[in-house]
C-alpha cells in the first residue's frame, strides 16, 4: 500500500467511513472505524497484515485511501452500508438476496379479520408472522392456521360477491362463512382471539381454552361443536409434537450462525417466532477481507437494511465492536428496543451452535457442488485448448425479424451457474437490415469499450451462437480492438443433420471440436447457448411488442410519442385500450375526455 506519510497525517482520528483504492481509483474495500487515523495504520502494519492472510491480499490490490468523517458510529454504520450498496467493493459482503421476504399478516381491527400475505411490515396494528425465506413453509404454516382457526381467505371484493353463497372453504371446513352470515361477528372474534394466540406462539392456552369449550359444549349436548373442539386440539397437539424446534421463549427472534474458512464465509439466519423455528436462509461470500467481527457487523447491517421485519431480539455468534451503535440504529427503525447478544450459557447457547452447524453444513454443500463444477471446468479446458480455466464465460445472441428491432443479448455463466446480475441486452444501433456479423462487430465493440469499467471485467472464455464463419468475425473484431490475446474464443453451432450433435469451434483450429453425446461439458455450452438465445428473444419480443403498440396508435391527434408512451406503461396492450371506457382513457396521465373519445373512435375503425 503505497499511501504517502502526509496524507496519513492528514487523516483525523474520528469516527467515519474510509475507501479502499485500487490503481485506476475504484473502491475495493469500505469499512467503517472509531478512529480513522487507527484503523488505516493498521493496514500497514507488517504485523497486524501477518496475522491476517486475507489483509495480504487486500493490500496488494490497494493504491490510495479515501475517507468520510461522521458525527458517530451510527451514522458510520448507515454511511458504510449505502457506499457498498452504491459501490459494490471487491473485498466486501454484497448481500445479493436483499429482498423482504413474505410473512402472514392478520389485522385484528377489521370486522372480519382473515389471513393475508405481505412483504411489508408496517407499524399499522396488525399481527405479522414470520418472516418465511420459503414459500413452502409460508404454505404449510398458513394451511395449517386455516385448518385450526377457520378464518377467511378471500379479500373484501370476493367476500362482497358471496353475500347469498359461501364460497367452496366454507363447505370444506376451511372457513367460517361470514360473508353468507353463517358466522355472526362475535363468533368469528373467538377464532380470531385464538389465532392471534397462535401466532403469539400461546399454544398450550389456546388447547386449555378449547378443552373448556368442548366440555362445555358436550354438557349443553352441542355435540358437533364438541367435536369440532376437539379436532382443533388434536390439530393443535399433533403440530406441537411434530414442532421442528421449539424454545422456552414466545419472543419473536433471529440467531444468526456462521463458519469460515479463509476468506470464504458462510451465514446461516434462524427465523424463531412465537417460540418456534419456522425457517431458515443461507447466504455465501467468496471473498471477504475483514475479520470474523467486521464480516459479522457488515452482515447485520446489510440484512436489516430497508424494510426487513427485524425482531426484538437478535442473538449472534460471537462479539462485535459496534453491537451498541447497530443496536440503536435498529431501535429507531423499527420504534422499540431492539437487543443483540452473544449468549454464554442455556437454550440460547443451543440455538447459536444450531445455526453454526447449518452454515457449516450450507458451506459444505455449496463447496462440495462447487467442486464438482471445477472438475467439469478443468475438463472443458482440456478439451478445447483453452488458455486458462472458463470460470467466467459470456455468450453472445443476435435477434431480429429481417433485420426490424435487431437485438443483441449477453449472458454471463460464473463456476458453471448463471450470474443473471451480470446479464446485459444491447439495441442495435448502426446496422440497417438483417447482417448478424455487423451487429456482432457493434455489440462486441460496445462490450470491449468497457471492459475497464467495474462490473465489466473480462471473462476467461467468450462463447459465440454460430459456426465457423461467425467464429472468425469474432476473432477478427477482437484483434481489431485489441483483445484477442486477453480472452479465449469459441461457438457452438447445432449439427445440420438429422440426429448430428451439435459443433464446437475454436480458434485456431479447423475442424470442429467432436464431443459425445452425453458429455456434461457439451451439456454446459449447449444451456449457456439456449440461455443467450432465451434472454435475446425475450427482449426482442418486449421491442417489438411496443413497436406494434406506438403504431397502431400513430395518426390520432394530440396523441404524441410521450402520451402513448403513457398508455403503454398504463394497459399494455392495445387489446386493453380497446376494451376500456372513455373514463378509464381520459385517467392515464397526460390525457382527457376529448383525446379518449377520438382514440377510441379510431380504434374501432
Amino acid at each position: 500500500m503505497s499511501i504517502a506519510k502526509e496524507k496519513l497525517k492528514s487523516i483525523p482520528q474520528s469516527t467515519g467511513v474510509y475507501l479502499l483504492k485500487d490503481a485506476k481509483g475504484r473502491s475495493i474495500y469500505i469499512g467503517k472505524a472509531k478512529n480513522l487515523r487507527s484503523r488505516i495504520r493498521s493496514y500497514l502494519s507488517e504485523r497486524e497484515g501477518g496475522q491476517r492472510p486475507q489483509i495480504i491480499s487486500l493490500m496488494k490490490d490497494v493504491a490510495d485511501v479515501d475517507y468520510v468523517v461522521t458525527r458517530n458510529e451510527r451514522e458510520a454504520l448507515v454511511l458504510e452500508s449505502s457506499l457498498i450498496k452504491q459501490k459494490k467493493p471487491r473485498y466486501n459482503i454484497r448481500l445479493k438476496d436483499d429482498k423482504n421476504y413474505l410473512s402472514l399478516r392478520l389485522d385484528t381491527r377489521e370486522a372480519f379479520p382473515r389471513l393475508s400475505l405481505t412483504r411489508r411490515v408496517l407499524k399499522d396494528g396488525a399481527i405479522y408472522y414470520g418472516p418465511f425465506a420459503s414459500a413452502d413453509a409460508l404454505k404449510k404454516a398458513k394451511r395449517l392456521i386455516h385448518k385450526i382457526f377457520p378464518l377467511r381467505d378471500c379479500n373484501d371484493e370476493k367476500f362482497k360477491r358471496h353475500a347469498a353463497r359461501p364460497c367452496l372453504n366454507y363447505y370444506m371446513g376451511l372457513c367460517l362463512g361470514p360473508c353468507a352470515g353463517k358466522s355472526g361477528e362475535e363468533g368469528y372474534r373467538d377464532v380470531v382471539e385464538q389465532a392471534r394466540m397462535f401466532l403469539k406462539g400461546e399454544k398450550k392456552r389456546i388447547i386449555k381454552l378449547l378443552r373448556d369449550s368442548m366440555e362445555r359444549a358436550s354438557g349443553e349436548m352441542k355435540y358437533e361443536d364438541a367435536a369440532n373442539y376437539r379436532d382443533q386440539i388434536r390439530l393443535l397437539e399433533k403440530n406441537l409434537d411434530e414442532q421442528m424446534f421449539v424454545t422456552p421463549s414466545t419472543k419473536d427472534k433471529d440467531v444468526v450462525g456462521f463458519y469460515r474458512e479463509g476468506r470464504r464465509v458462510e451465514f446461516s439466519a434462524l427465523f424463531f417466532r412465537g417460540g418456534s423455528l419456522v425457517d431458515s436462509a443461507h447466504y455465501s461470500f467468496k471473498n471477504t477481507a475483514g475479520d470474523d467481527s467486521e464480516v459479522l457487523e457488515e452482515f447485520l447491517s446489510q440484512f436489516y437494511g430497508g424494510n426487513r421485519f427485524v425482531p426484538r431480539e437478535i442473538i449472534v455468534p460471537l462479539n462485535i465492536e459496534r453491537v451498541q451503535a447497530i443496536a440503536l440504529w435498529l431501535s429507531e427503525k423499527q420504534g422499540r428496543k431492539v437487543r443483540i447478544s452473544v449468549p454464554e450459557r442455556g437454550a440460547k447457547v443451543k440455538e447459536v451452535e444450531l445455526a453454526n452447524r447449518n452454515s457449516l453444513e450450507s458451506f459444505q454443500r455449496k463447496y462440495a457442488e462447487e467442486l464438482k463444477e471445477v472438475g467439469l471446468l478443468e475438463r472443458l479446458k482440456s478439451s478445447l485448448h483453452l488458455t486458462k480455466l472458463p470460470v467466467a464465460i459470456e455468450c453472445f445472441d443476435i435477434s431480429n425479424t429481417q433485420g426490424a428491432t435487431a437485438v443483441a443479448s449477453m449472458v454471463k455463466f460464473e463456476n458453471g451457474v448463471p450470474d443473471k446480475e451480470s446479464y446485459k441486452r444491447f439495441k442495435i444501433k448502426n446496422v440497417q437490415g438483417p447482417n448478424d456479423y455487423a451487429s456482432m462487430h457493434e455489440v462486441l465493440s460496445r462490450r470491449m469499450a468497457r471492459a475497464e469499467q467495474q462490473g465489466w471485467e473480462l471473462p476467461d472464455l467468450i462463447l459465440i451462437d454460430g459456426g465457423k464463419g461467425q467464429l472468425n468475425v469474432v476473432q477478427k473484431i477482437l484483434s481489431e480492438i485489441g483483445y484477442l490475446e486477453k480472452v479465449d474464443l469459441a461457438s457452438i453451432a447445432k449439427g445440420r443433420e438429422e440426429g448430428e450433435g451439435d459443433k464446437l469451434y475454436i480458434y485456431g483450429r479447423k475442424n470442429p471440436v467432436i464431443f459425445s453425446k452425453n458429455s456434461e461439458a457439451l451439456f454446459l455450452l449447449m444451456r449457456i447457448r439456449d440461455e443467450a438465445h432465451r434472454f435475446a428473444i425475450t427482449y426482442h419480443k418486449k421491442l417489438r411488442g411496443k413497436k406494434a403498440l406506438i403504431s397502431e396508435l400513430d395518426g390520432v391527434p394530440g396523441i404524441g410519442a410521450k402520451r402513448k408512451r403513457e398508455l403503454l406503461k398504463y394497459f399494455g396492450a392495445v387489446s386493453k385500450i380497446r376494451e376500456a371506457t372513455v373514463q378509464e382513457i381520459a385517467s392515464v396521465p397526460g390525457l382527457n375526455k376529448k383525446l379518449a373519445l377520438a382514440l377510441k373512435r379510431h380504434l374501432s375503425h
